[in-house]
Order: structure tokens, then C-alpha cells, then sequence
């Protein structure tokens, strides 16, 4: 998810923090805790709120946003940031984490679980669901961490056995999936996984399937696997997991799966 943030040149760095006390005061926020938003003394923030001084409208109209946000109730940090630019630059820009910056290939990603989606849509999935979320995982080529792979945020949304929607895509979610996929990527060759409630017509299902350990360790040193069947444990559900290319495999499987175990 991408982060608001507002640059400031050094020089304006006070002026910003004396309007936005003053802002936060007049809204009947107490000094102690604008002092702890601002990390400021409280006898600071006194000084800030009674001054006069004439703040430059730039200042007030980027203090006035940052308060708002802040007696909304959202969380503020500030951060001092080096630039060896010589251009100055100011006002309102998104940062994005690492794995969420859009390249070709989280592009080819996103679209690809959004097909997969899209399959299961309205498909009814009873006898298929497990207990907890259901949720398709898809990983970049080359990932290293849970941060490389993608999934459907809180996971696919099921009304009347149906599967109806989603709440987005998003990497670095889903961390189960995620560090089970990872674990076998290389070893099975596959990029795509989506768990399913366990169920012994999935073993007759046509596909190859592979059991899995308490600990979640491959049973089976064979690489054409499409299913993992992991038995449960005390407090762990039964589960089965899906394996594909990508998810729009994922998904034609679970559809041919349906029809054989009806």
C-alpha cells in the first residue's frame, strides 16, 4: 500500500510543525498530546501555540491537510530526509514499498490472478471450503520472500457457497500461502496455490497428489505434483492446496475438481 507523504525543505521544517500545533490546539487537541504527535517538548508546544508570527500560506495550507488527517485519527510520523539535489522539492507525493512498485511483471501478475477470479466467479464451491479464508497465491519468477508473491486481500469473498468477489490484490499478504509456495516453487515448478477444504474424492480427482507433514514438508520427492494434501493437526484444519503454472491454472483445476467429486 503506498504511503502519503508531504516534503518539506529544512528551513520550513519549523514553521510546519508551529501551524500544525497551532492548527491542532484550536481544534481542542490538549499540548501533552500534540507533543507526542509532533515529538516535541510540551513547553515547545506551548511557545508554538501562543507565537504570532506570520506563517507563509504554503505552509498553513500543507499543516491544515497533515491535521486533519492527523484528528481524523490517522497515525503521523516525521522523518528527516538528505537530498544532495540542488532543486528544492516540496508538497505531496505517494511512496510505494518495493514489492508494490508496478513493473511488467507484477502487472502480468495482478492480471492473471484477476482472470482467475474471475473463473471462479459465481462458481459454487460446496464441499470445497475450508474453515478459514480461501485465497489464491501467485509468486514472481525469481521471488525471495513473501514480499515476491501476491494474493487476494482477506481472500476470496464467499456468499452462499458462491464465490462472489474480491477486496484487491496485494503482495506481501497471505503468509501461509505465501511461505508454503515459496518452500516449493523450485522443488515442484509451480507459481500458483490456493487451499481448499481436504477431502478424500480430491484423491480421485485425476490429478497427481503428494502428502504433506505436520510441519508442512514434501512426503514425496516426485515433481509433477498438482495436489498437497496436508492431514491437520491439533488446532489445524485438514487442508488440500491447489498447485498451477499460474493462477488461471489454479482455477481451471478447481473447476475440473468440482465436477469430479460431485
Amino acid at each position: 500500500m503506498v504511503e502519503e507523504v508531504y516534503f518539506i525543505n529544512a528551513d520550513n521544517t519549523t514553521l510546519l510543525k508551529k501551524a500544525i500545533a497551532k492548527r491542532l490546539y484550536t481544534k481542542n487537541i490538549d499540548q501533552s498530546k500534540i507533543s507526542k504527535i509532533l515529538k516535541l517538548s510540551q513547553p515547545m508546544v506551548s511557545n508554538y501555540c501562543s507565537e504570532t508570527n506570520k506563517i507563509p500560506k504554503n505552509i498553513i495550507n500543507i499543516a491544515e491537510k497533515i491535521s486533519d488527517k492527523i484528528i481524523n485519527g490517522n497515525s503521523s510520523t516525521f522523518h528527516t530526509c538528505i537530498s544532495f539535489d540542488n532543486k528544492s522539492i516540496e508538497g505531496r507525493f505517494y511512496i510505494a514499498k518495493k514489492n508494490e512498485i508496478i513493473s511488467d511483471e507484477n502487472v502480468k501478475i495482478v492480471d492473471n490472478l484477476t482472470d482467475a477470479f474471475l473463473l471462479l466467479k459465481d462458481q459454487n464451491l460446496s464441499g470445497l471450503l475450508p474453515e478459514v479464508k480461501i485465497n489464491i497465491a501467485m509468486t514472481k519468477d525469481i521471488a525471495k520472500s513473501s514480499e515476491d508473491v501476491a494474493s487476494f486481500l482477506n481472500g476470496l469473498i464467499i456468499a452462499d457457497e458462491k464465490v462472489t468477489g474480491i477486496n484487491g490484490i496485494r503482495f506481501g499478504k497471505s503468509r501461509h500461502l505465501s511461505s508454503l509456495l515459496l518452500y516449493i516453487k523450485d522443488k515442484l515448478d509451480v507459481n500458483a496455490i490456493m487451499n481448499i477444504a481436504y477431502s478424500e474424492g480430491i484423491k480421485k480427482s485425476g490429478f497427481q497428489y503428494c502428502s504433506l507433514t505436520k510441519d508442512y514438508k514434501l512426503r514425496s520427492s516426485k515433481n509433477n505434483i498438482d495436489i498437497l494434501l496436508h492431514e491437520g493437526d491439533f488446532g489445524i484444519e485438514p487442508c488440500a492446496y491447489i498447485l498451477g503454472k499460474d493462477a488461471v491454472d489454479v482455477a481451471n483445476k478447481i473447476i475440473k475438481i468440482k465436477g469430479e467429486i460431485k
